[in-house]
């Protein structure tokens, strides 16, 4: 059962790095968003949007994957 535990510790470090790399790219989008105006500004809101709803996702899933351990 050593690999099963090996997997979850695997699963666990991807969802952590993939929630950090998106607190980066939520930032770079909220710079991106003070720095736009003009017709692409209402695009770079729904990029951020999309950006905070993927994020809240992978917490759901790490939150629902920390319960089953």
């Amino acid at each position: 059962m050593r690999g099963d535990e090996t997997l979850e510790g695997e699963r666990r470090e991807t969802l952590g790095e993939l929630i950090e790399f998106l607190v980066i790219i939520q930032k770079m989008g909220q710079r991106l968003a003070y720095e736009t105006h003009g017709e692409s500004y209402d695009q770079v809101l729904e990029l951020n949007e999309l950006l905070r709803q993927t994020r809240e996702q992978l917490e759901l899933i790490q939150r629902t994957a920390q319960k089953a351990d």
